[in-house]
């Protein structure tokens, strides 16, 4: 039985926490501001052309639609292309706004109720989609790290890298080790849910459709850097070349991965002026083109999302026979 202090404690953790997260928020956003002439920064945000912006609003409603392309191979064949982008807009719009990540759990209950799957297999598809964003991140560093001639740094991501394809090898080749482990060491629920994630994200996961998706990860992330580089040289007018937007791209990316606060408000800031000041950018300029930058990929997800939450018939359940899933010949649902 749990014991009279353990909610209070677990309460303060929490707060920790997020504490922990609004601390690197605040941060970033004061270095971000630190030494910046208002003057400037205000002239350089008036002098972004129209056109340019437009064009940047381009290049993410493209990424958009990868995004939900790559969610559309991995959900069931019936699914709707349409269905994949809302469940997309939605995450992305309410991770913008919300703590915690809280988008991608309303992600999971939307598909679920959507599509009559269940909630471990809705589950395991984004846990997928997650793994191949951190992969396909993973590949930018390196390539930002290769350009820029740094081969003395390529050692920590090769070995996350390799580090990660062996324990996918070893999950797999010697599954039923570990199905044994989970029914030892583990009680009766917690053996049986850990059991049924490996069979989903490990056993049954059809390696050509991963590859799929891994090629539209690539995709989403490549439109993602084309609003960089229209931003970065179009609308700001920065003489950067590709690989030093590249590191800039990667920085800033890398940097939104630290846990912070809703929509990384702040550490985005903090890390892309940081790492357009090591080429040169004036602090006023570097701030203007962030908080762009920023608003470019915050404000139209948020809006989509709430607009969509707000529809009618948005959260009704769809009826969906069992038999309409998606299964290949080896019985995978992913």
């Amino acid at each position: 039985m749990a014991s009279p202090g353990m909610p209070a404690a677990l309460f303060s953790r929490r707060g920790l926490f997020f504490l922990l997260q609004a601390a690197i928020s605040l941060g970033a956003l004061a270095y971000a501001l630190a030494g910046v002439d208002l003057p400037l920064l205000w002239q350089a945000l008036r002098g972004y052309a129209p056109w340019a912006v437009g064009l940047s609003l381009c290049a993410l409603a493209l990424d958009y639609a990868c995004m939900g392309l790559r969610l559309h191979t991995l959900l069931s064949a019936g699914t709707r292309y349409a269905l994949s982008l809302k469940a997309v807009l939605l995450c992305v719009g309410y991770n913008n706004i919300l703590p915690a990540k809280a988008g991608d759990a309303m992600k999971v209950v939307f598909l679920t109720r959507k599509t009559g799957m269940s909630l471990l297999d809705v589950s395991s598809i984004i846990l997928w989609e997650r793994l191949l964003d951190v992969l396909s991140l993973l590949c930018v560093a390196l390539l930002a790290y290769t350009l820029l001639g740094t081969g003395q740094r390529l050692l920590l991501p090769v070995l996350l890298v390799l580090g990660g394809g062996g324990l996918f090898f070893c999950l797999r080749c010697w599954s039923a080790w570990f199905h044994a482990a989970y029914a030892r060491f583990f009680p009766g629920r917690m053996a049986t849910l850990c059991s049924r994630l490996h069979e989903q994200i490990i056993d049954k996961i059809s390696l050509p459709r991963v590859l799929r998706g891994f090629v539209l990860s690539l995709g989403t992330w490549s439109c993602y850097f084309a609003s960089f580089v229209i931003s970065l040289r179009l609308v700001a007018g920065l003489p950067l070349d590709g690989v030093q937007m590249l590191t800039v791209f990667a920085v800033t990316c890398l940097g939104m991965a630290i846990p912070s606060s809703p929509g990384g408000l702040g550490v985005f800031e903090g890390a892309m002026v940081l790492s357009l000041s090591w080429f040169g950018v004036e602090q006023s300029a570097a701030l203007g083109i962030a908080l762009y930058t920023h608003a470019l990929h915050f404000l139209p997800a948020a809006l989509a999302a709430l607009l969509l939450n707000g529809s009618r018939g948005f959260w009704k359940a769809a009826d969906q026979p069992e038999s309409s899933r998606r299964i290949d010949g080896q019985g995978d649902t992913i």
